[in-house]
């Protein structure tokens, strides 16, 4: 399955984003965006993908799936606990981006 390059999916990534992988091995799984840069975005989902370990994804191989947070709310939100702690925010935000597509 082959996805269009959309210029406009692309412009609404940004930090607090929900996103989905389209290519990979992950194809399918959602990621919350940490931070972006003009090709590449550090993407976490709190279990796989905890934030000691993000993953820098390709922005053609990723596609917008709601907006969960502002980028500067989720700064002060993960910078004020330790790192489980952040990996358990991100799954509950997550969670409901998932409860909700249901």
């Amino acid at each position: 399955m082959k996805q269009a390059r959309c210029p406009q999916q692309q412009r609404k990534i940004r930090a607090g984003v929900a996103v989905r992988a389209t290519h990979g091995h992950d194809r399918g799984r959602l990621y919350l965006v940490l931070k972006i840069d003009a090709k590449q975005a550090l993407l976490s989902d709190g279990a796989y993908r905890p934030i000691a370990k993000a993953k820098p994804k390709n922005l053609k191989h990723i596609v917008h799936v709601c907006d969960l947070i502002e980028a500067d709310q989720l700064e002060t939100d993960l910078a004020r606990s330790c790192e489980r702690e952040q990996d358990i925010y991100i799954r509950q935000l997550l969670k409901q981006v998932a409860e909700n597509k249901n």
